[in-house]
């Protein structure tokens, strides 16, 4: 049986979630499939506040606010020339967006943060179909015009739309299809992790911060949860894990952790109460985002290193441009190339602006103001902001929602 759709989107994770709603909403008739059952595990759990505007673009703010994630007002850094720690808070920038964005972000449990952008996706009218797998797109005179794909039962089905949308993450299935990934070669790393109790916490305003450690061979995260957990993740070049193929993961990490500054007396308590969990973390940006009758946004379009907790705030501000390139070129489809086209061109820059700051970020030994003054080159040319504010404007995401939104 034949299905036709406006659009399908393939992925049910934020990026796939948010063009969905957004869509939906419009009376755009949506098909969304994803291959996991609803909650599933994902790692990325810390967010920045250029994601608030979009989630109050799609009326789902005040449930997330109320959810009981972790507030996260700041993130804190133990990197660059200083022998301590230091700081910065969200709040320092927040009036300066042009929207109203809180003082704070969240620190959230994937399963449950997805499932509730998911399930908004069906109450706004979008059809979810949840462990379902896409097979194959669907060409007509190389224009993409639907997909092949598999339910539960293994039966096998086609569905037609005007256009697809791979939101696959880093699966970019597209990407694949098209020969457009185009990897960072210095930036492919591996990351390592697990989940503790009884970890301590900073005090005050700081305790949902999100702790960034540089190490001699990557860095590690810290983040704190609302229920007590602790996420602690090691990031280290694959190289680095070639060299030491005779040692494992695990003991790696352990050592890592051992000779730590701050990470390691801030788990003198700590209980570990996960498996560990690995994953390829090399970024990349496709060379092209689009084809006739299909585009990609998220992680199958680009992945940018995790160093400053963007992906999730990418992947939702690069869906809501999109959302609006769709919805545009359903109405004026002659005008398709160009909606997409600058689509591309603007959500391509931003990621490759937070590339270059990772770049410049990793050499962990530059004086604090090296990577405040580098940051304003990149988002700030004409000095209107101080620095520090150009530096906390570029890791929250808002300068990167100013130029989708501009």
């Amino acid at each position: 049986m034949m299905e036709m759709y406006d659009v399908i989107v393939i992925g049910g994770g934020p990026a796939g979630s948010t063009v969905a709603t957004l869509l939906a909403r419009q009376n755009h008739k949506v098909l969304l499939l994803e291959k996991e059952k609803f909650p599933r595990y994902h790692i990325g759990e810390s967010m920045v506040t250029g994601v608030i505007p979009i989630l109050k673009e799609l009326g789902i703010f005040e449930q997330i606010d109320s959810y009981g994630f972790q507030k996260k007002y700041g993130t804190t850094f133990l990197w660059g020339d200083q022998k301590e720690a230091w700081s910065v808070k969200f709040g320092e920038v927040s009036k300066l967006a042009g929207e109203e964005v809180p003082e704070y972000a969240y620190q959230v449990q994937r399963a449950e943060f997805d499932e509730i952008l998911l399930r908004h996706s069906e109450k706004n009218g979008a059809k979810v179909l949840e462990e379902h797998f896409v097979k194959e797109f669907i060409f007509e005179e190389e224009r993409c015009v639907g997909i092949k794909y598999q339910d539960p039962s293994g039966e096998n089905f086609e569905a037609r739309a005007r256009y697809t949308v791979d939101a696959s993450g880093q699966s970019t299935m597209l990407g694949r299809k098209m020969d457009v990934i185009n990897y960072d070669d210095e930036l492919k790393n591996i990351a390592v992790w697990s989940y503790f109790t009884k970890c301590d916490r900073y005090e005050g305003d700081l305790e949902g911060n999100i702790l960034v450690e540089n190490t001699s061979d990557g860095w590690i995260w810290y983040i704190p949860f609302s229920n007590g957990m602790t996420s602690i993740g090691w990031v280290s070049p694959n190289e680095t894990f070639k060299q030491e193929s005779n040692i494992s993961l695990e003991k790696r990490y352990a050592e890592v952790l051992e000779n730590s500054k701050e990470i390691k007396n801030m788990m003198k308590d700590a209980k570990q109460v996960d498996k560990f969990y690995t994953a390829k973390d090399w970024s990349y940006i496709n060379n092209s985002f689009y084809g006739p009758g299909c585009v990609m946004v998220g992680d199958a379009a680009g992945f940018v290193d995790p160093l400053f907790s963007t992906g999730v705030f990418l992947a939702m501000n690069g869906a809501s441009s999109v959302a609006k390139c769709l919805h545009q070129a359903l109405v004026k489809p002659e005008q398709e190339e160009e909606f997409f086209s600058n689509y591309e061109s603007e959500y391509k820059q931003v990621l490759k602006v937070i590339t270059l700051f990772v770049h410049h970020f990793y050499d962990s030994n530059r004086q604090l103001n090296s990577y405040f003054t580098k940051a304003q080159t990149l988002v700030d040319p004409q000095e209107m902001l101080t620095i520090r504010q150009d530096f906390i404007y570029l890791i929250t995401g808002l300068a990167g929602r100013r130029a989708l939104t501009k």
